[in-house]
């Protein structure tokens, strides 16, 4: 029996209602850390829009940098399906027409789904981010868009593992 492919724990997970100052402390830090990501993307020449399909990657599960790096690694594979998928898609064309997409969707649909069964990179939702995010890009398939999406998405879940690694730490305060 695979895991449960989605865990969601979000940043900023205090409840408003019992504690009102640590809702806002989580809150703030997480849209700080976001901004100085956006920031830096925009620095690095790198689209904020693909460093926030990171930060979302990072939060598909329970954060934690295991889990961020097995899913950061689903979103590499999904990126590299991305640019496979357009491969096939322009060598299709001339050959099937229109159904071109169809069968490539359902050729790259059914090995992302089949990787539920993995014990470590099973995480669905990275998959199909790192497809969206090189899709959405629009960037022709080259080792380069690669780099330049991974890099981008990797900021984001770097940002995702900081801004959580404050949440910890400040939640390991309270409690001591």
């Amino acid at each position: 029996m695979a895991r449960e492919t989605t865990h969601t724990v979000t940043s900023g997970a205090a409840d408003p209602k019992t504690n009102m100052a640590l809702y806002l402390v989580f809150t703030v830090t997480a849209a700080f850390v976001a901004a100085m990501a956006a920031g830096l993307s925009l620095v690095l020449a790198i689209a904020p829009w693909a460093m926030f399909m990171g930060w979302l990657a990072y939060f598909s599960r329970k954060p934690s940098p295991a889990e961020g790096m097995r899913t950061f690694a689903c979103v590499l594979v999904g990126l590299s399906l991305g640019a496979c998928a357009t491969i096939a898609t322009g060598m299709l064309g001339p050959v099937v027409g229109m159904l071109a997409l169809p069968v490539v969707v359902f050729a790259t649909g059914t090995v992302v789904i089949a990787t539920r069964s993995l014990p470590m990179l099973n995480n669905l939702l990275g998959y199909f981010i790192g497809l969206i995010t090189f899709f959405e890009s629009h960037l022709e398939p080259t080792l380069s868009a690669l780099v330049e999406l991974a890099g981008a998405t990797g900021l984001g879940s770097l940002a995702g593992l900081v801004a959580q690694t404050i949440e910890s730490r400040i939640r390991g305060l309270i409690r001591a």
